[in-house]
């Protein structure tokens, strides 16, 4: 057969050629042919992989003499009288040679993201790539965003992976599971007595159809509410007029979602220490027991000393509760809009206005935070993130909480929403911040999903 028709060596014939280095030394140690079958078998372990077309024994001594020159130049005749023996045992041999490839294949396969050019992958390779591929993953940022379900916007949605947060921001998520329990709401916050009688006090004179007015409430019932006092009637200054009696058989509850709701046995906020009530009357309403807890929190507050700024007081809800104008929610006497503790210039008036660095008192923010949240009443409370990295700041900088615990607090520095977090984003809130109270037990009808 024409040598020629083979200078082109098969896929096989380069598998061997590139293992038959391995064998040089076995070959130069039987250069004197042995016939032991057992030394014939190890050496076609190593030796080139032969075609499986039926050759003729001339094609296989060509081959070999290739094999042979390529090596180490030596005699074909020694290589020629080895054959035969590996003709007997090549079944049995490429069985196991075969089962080793693929075991070690399919060893690459799974253990390696992807195959290498070699075989021979070495335990630093394998798992060098998974840890650059790792760091690579936590620095790119994570373009999937959790969408919000509108229908059930109060469920608890998962964080959104890679959002920017500060060194630690981690390890406070980890720490979050470690905590002990929330706290049990204070004695005082579940040992409320529901005003029976609510007064306004009018500071520069009037009448109390002019509080009517200011309340919205029917002129038949507050001259009811008022016996003897004539409708039109001009009362002196710091005169107070009843604007609510408790009615034997009613109750006071919140129906409904607050952005879908309404209120029945509406309540007017009362007045006392530690606040400045400074929404129009009309919408300064809620359930009864929404303004039994807030007064006792503003009670409190102003108990802390003589030095303490008043909180100011804004939206509640209307009398039968529905839409507030200008808010979607405030409709289900839950919720409350307070102002943040500010730091005032000397002789400057308490009033509504954004929150910078400059003009927010965080310190005492938190310390409003932290009474509201001693209750163990508050659903939830919207701050615009902006406010909130000013208070994560403020916190990490001087341990007003542990920064452990701040993801307990503040839906910053994640992505929001993090419904886990008592304080949450709603874009506005950098004037005031907006407070939602739980549904009580005995109102079957209130309803939380809705933020």
């Amino acid at each position: 057969m024409d040598r020629r028709e083979h200078e082109e060596p098969s896929d096989d014939e380069l598998d061997a050629s590139e293992v038959e280095p391995e064998q040089d030394s076995d070959e130069d140690d039987d250069d004197e042919v042995s016939d032991d079958e057992d030394d014939d078998a190890s050496d076609d372990d190593d030796d080139d992989e032969p075609d499986d077309s039926d050759d003729d024994d001339e094609v296989s001594d060509d081959d070999d003499d290739d094999d042979a020159s390529d090596d180490d130049d030596s005699d074909d005749e020694p290589e020629a009288v080895a054959a035969a023996p590996r003709k007997r045992s090549m079944g049995p041999t490429l069985l196991v040679l075969g089962g080793g490839v693929w075991a070690i294949a399919m060893a690459l396969r799974c253990g390696a993201p992807e195959p290498g050019p070699s075989l021979s992958v070495s335990p630093d390779a394998v798992s060098a790539e998974p840890a650059v591929a790792a760091a690579e993953r936590e620095d790119e940022p994570d373009d999937e965003e959790p969408a919000l379900d509108e229908a059930d916007d109060d469920e608890p949605t998962p964080a959104a992976a890679g959002a920017d947060r500060p060194d630690g921001a981690d390890e406070a998520e980890l720490e979050q599971e470690l905590l002990p329990p929330e706290p049990l709401p204070e004695g005082w916050a579940t040992e409320l007595s529901p005003p029976t009688k609510v007064t306004y006090t009018i500071r520069h004179g009037g009448s109390i159809k002019n509080v009517a007015n200011l309340f919205k409430i029917f002129h038949h019932e507050i001259t009811a509410l008022n016996p003897g006092v004539a409708l039109e009637a001009e009362l002196p200054p710091n005169s107070k007029v009843v604007v609510y009696l408790e009615e034997e058989g009613t109750s006071s509850e919140s129906v409904g979602l607050p952005s879908a709701g309404s209120l029945e046995g509406g309540v007017p906020m009362v007045e006392g220490p530690g606040r400045q009530l400074k929404a129009i009357p009309w919408k300064s309403y809620g359930t009864a027991h929404t303004v039994a807890l807030l007064d006792q929190v503003l009670r409190r507050w102003a108990q802390r000393g003589k030095q303490v700024q008043p909180i100011l007081v804004g939206n509640m809800a209307a009398r039968k509760g529905g839409r507030l104008e200008p808010h979607s929610t405030h409709q289900s006497g839950r919720d409350v809009d307070l102002g943040y503790p500010q730091k005032l210039p000397a002789g400057e008036e308490l009033n509504w206005r954004s929150m910078t660095a400059e003009n927010l008192d965080a310190e005492e923010t938190w310390n409003l935070l932290k009474l509201l949240r001693s209750t163990g009443q508050v659903e939830v409370v919207f701050i615009d993130t902006s406010i909130q990295k000013l208070l994560y700041d403020h916190a990490v900088k001087n341990g007003t909480v542990p920064k452990a615990e701040l993801s307990r607090w503040l839906e910053y520095p994640r992505s929001p929403p993090q419904r886990r977090a008592i304080v949450q984003h709603v874009k506005g809130h950098v004037d005031h911040m907006h407070v939602r109270f739980n549904c009580q037990p005995h109102e079957k009808r209130c309803e939380s999903r809705d933020r």
